[in-house]
């Protein structure tokens, strides 16, 4: 009886782990070019929110303006 129950141990430390990660992840966006939105920071906030986290990313040409944000309560967690 105890082995059985013992096999079950590792998967629920597994599901649990895996459902607080999902949740402390955040959400991110990528806006569009940073040639084209002049202020990143400014349209990431006027879009998520105040707590969103905004950077240019400079991988080549002008780079791309990505938000980072908090999800938004709706989407149900396991």
């Amino acid at each position: 009886m105890a082995k059985a129950s013992s096999t079950f141990v590792l998967p629920i430390i597994f599901l649990v782990m895996f459902a607080l990660v999902e949740q402390n992840m955040g959400c991110m966006a990528v806006l569009g070019s940073c040639g084209v939105i002049t202020d990143c920071s400014g349209a990431c906030k006027s879009k998520f929110g105040q707590d969103t986290i905004s950077r240019c990313d400079r991988d080549g040409g002008k780079g791309t303006c990505i938000c980072s944000y908090p999800c938004s309560t709706e989407k149900p967690h396991i």
